[in-house]
């Protein structure tokens, strides 16, 4: 009877062993959501979203053939460019701010969108439901999305639409939500995201409310408008036009932008000729130089245009806040007794705490990295034009404080010494905010990331990866250093 008693529990131990052992086998492996957040202007705002009297609004409140079209405008912008026959500048900021009030892209006095605008795609389902987002897209965040649905699964993979003119730290509360929906939709504990340029700005906001329970894993920062861009600059009136710098930009964008595959756009541009660009350089610092056509510029035109959309005045870096906001407010252009400026008041004191804030995620087991490109010289029309960029941000933005050398010059001394100096001698990271978890690719674009490359493989890789997020862990794994260069076809190679 022992024996047989014996048997039967060793039987019944090995089943429950076996059981046990299958169940663990058999265990479906928690998969962590992914969030892709897009920049400025990645997504289309409406009239009347989601009825039947949805109309379009223009991307960014310009449409490029009815601009070139509207003869009030164009009978004075080409006297830019001719000895013939000074422009009307009155005539000319006329038209221009007609043109730009009939495009409705503009908020009121206190950053609100209007009543009957918005988005149409606002989703808490993943990508799987919404193939025509991102199937057959090659560029820019789309294409990262279909990077990221080859990688992950589209029913992992979604994306987060907002109406982008707005304070990010109300975009963010909307962000929330989503996490939230997508939380209880999957059971997921967590999610990653992955922002882009203004998205970055979103992640910040978003971790400075929620930051003690934000429910993100991972967070991947691509270009991102975290601390500004100094082309906002022309907010305190920074104006420097300069025929030699504009060529030169002109024909160093023959091969930086997008690779040389639109040499033809900038050889063209070129083509109006020393002359012509001269005279509209001449008259070009003659509206920067005189007091009365600034002022007629930003209030004719710009105020009623994108004066009170949040999102742009909180692309100012951190250091520049007060000077522009002194210059805007004595010309009229912001009502310091605003909502308007109450927000981005706000929001600037969250890019002060965005260091903070990163290091406390980073210390509480979040995993994070920071993508900054270089290797393009700033836009020619402020001071800062020879600022290393993606094109749009500059380097030190976007890395969260990297020392980085003026375009065509190197570091010198203590500068460039330390394990954190790039190889060209270009950028020496250990005054970014997190060194050991920020990368940059020299020669790639502003969120130019194309579908299938290696430079897009990477950083969805980061998005949603298992592994450690910092400079050790990705090169053991894939081979890549702190500083990478983008070939032609996005081909990455170690500096």
């Amino acid at each position: 009877m022992k024996k047989y008693l014996r048997r039967s529990l060793c039987f019944l131990l090995t089943l429950v062993m076996a059981l046990s052992l299958s169940s663990v086998a058999f265990a479906k492996e928690e998969v962590t959501p992914v969030i892709l957040i897009h920049g400025l202007g990645g997504n289309d705002l409406y009239v009347n979203p989601n009825t039947e009297n949805e109309e379009k609004l223009a991307a960014y409140g310009l449409d490029v053939q009815s601009l070139l079209t509207n003869g009030d405008i164009m009978s004075e912008a080409v006297k830019l460019l001719s000895d013939e026959a000074a422009p009307d500048y009155e005539k000319l900021f006329s038209a221009l701010g007609d043109y730009f009030r009939a495009s409705r892209l503009n908020c009121d006095e206190n950053g609100n969108a209007p009543s009957d605008q918005g988005i149409n795609n606002y989703w808490v389902t993943p990508l799987s439901k919404h193939k025509d987002y991102w199937q057959g897209q090659t560029n820019a965040e789309r294409g990262i999305a279909r990077q990221l649905c080859k990688i992950h699964g589209a029913k992992n993979v979604y994306v987060f639409n907002y109406d982008w003119r707005l304070d990010v730290r109300e975009t963010a509360k909307c962000l929330r939500k989503q996490i939230k929906a997508i939380k209880k939709r999957t059971g997921a504990k967590k999610v990653s995201l992955i922002g882009c340029s203004l998205g970055g700005a979103v992640m910040s906001a978003y971790l400075d409310a929620y930051k003690k329970n934000t429910f993100v894993a991972r967070w991947v920062f691509v270009n991102p408008a975290i601390a500004g861009v100094d082309v906002a600059r022309i907010l305190r009136l920074d104006f420097v036009f300069n025929k030699k710098d504009i060529l030169s930009y002109l024909k160093h964008m023959e091969s930086q932008y997008d690779g040389g595959n639109n040499a033809t756009l900038f050889k063209a541009i070129s083509a109006i000729g020393d002359k012509r660009l001269a005279v509209a350089v001449k008259n070009l610092n003659k509206i920067a130089k005189s007091k009365k056509l600034v002022k007629k510029l930003f209030m004719g035109v710009i105020k009623d245009w994108i004066g009170n959309i949040p999102a742009y005045w909180e692309c100012i870096p951190y250091s520049q806040f007060d000077a522009c906001v002194k210059k805007m407010s004595k010309m009229g252009f912001l009502d310091k007794s605003s909502g308007l400026y109450k927000k981005i008041l706000a929001y600037h004191k969250v890019q002060g705490r965005f260091n903070k804030n990163i290091k406390y995620a980073k210390k509480h087991g979040a995993q994070i990295a920071i993508i900054a490109n270089y290797g393009t010289r700033g836009i020619p029309v402020t001071s800062k034009a020879f600022n290393h960029t993606d094109i749009l941000i500059d380097t030190k933005y976007a890395s969260g404080g990297a020392t980085v050398a003026q375009y065509g010059k190197t570091l010198k001394g203590k500068k460039a010494k330390g394990k954190y100096v790039s190889p060209d001698k270009i950028i020496n990271a250990k005054t970014c905010v997190l060194p050991d978890n920020t990368w940059f690719m020299k020669d790639l674009l502003h969120i130019q990331y194309h579908f299938g490359t290696e430079a897009t493989e990477l950083i969805c890789k980061m998005a949603c990866g298992k592994f450690k997020l910092n400079l050790k862990s990705v090169k053991k794994k894939f081979g890549y250093a702190q500083f990478m260069q983008a070939g032609s076809n996005q081909e990455l190679t170690n500096i």
